[in-house]
């Protein structure tokens, strides 16, 4: 009885724990990582990009638009009448064509441009790290921990107990 005890703790408790710790460990590691850095690669990257381009390239011609059409008719006709009244035809022709295009593309492409590239890099690059180490590290720390002693309790509890009383019956009765 004493050697059969011995034996058979031994026995199954080098062989469930090196089984299951293996397995469940490997397992686990491989399809959690996997998984986890596909879908969070592809979802954030599409989503990120899809959107931040669509919204700002929507954004960008909206107000591209109105603020050109509305600031050059409003400038052109309001300087045009205030100032036909004071000054001369050839000054105001030539000072407001020319100031006013070249104010107004000058300004606004340097804007837009300096504007576009800042918020572009910034905000794909903050989100896009912040987004994927945030959403990395917690995903693989609750997964892993739920998993990992989830399985690992579950599957070592119950196969040890099943087993251990299934042999030593066993055993005992025959012995």
């Amino acid at each position: 009885c004493v050697c059969l005890f011995v034996c058979l703790f031994v026995c199954l408790f080098v062989c469930l724990f090196v089984c299951l710790f293996v397995c469940l460990f490997v397992c686990l590691f491989v399809c959690l990582f996997v998984c986890l850095f596909v879908c969070l690669f592809v979802c954030l990257f599409v989503c990120l990009f899809v959107c931040l381009f669509v919204c700002l390239f929507v954004c960008l011609f909206v107000c591209l638009f109105v603020c050109l059409f509305v600031c050059l008719f409003v400038c052109l006709f309001v300087c045009l009448f205030v100032c036909l009244f004071v000054c001369l035809f050839v000054c105001l022709f030539v000072c407001l064509f020319v100031c006013l295009f070249v104010c107004l593309f000058v300004c606004l492409f340097v804007c837009l441009f300096v504007c576009l590239f800042v918020c572009l890099f910034v905000c794909l690059f903050v989100c896009l790290f912040v987004c994927l180490f945030v959403c990395l590290f917690v995903c693989l720390f609750v997964c892993l921990f739920v998993c990992l002693f989830v399985c690992l309790f579950v599957c070592l509890f119950v196969c040890l107990f099943v087993c251990l009383f299934v042999c030593l019956f066993v055993c005992l009765f025959v012995c």
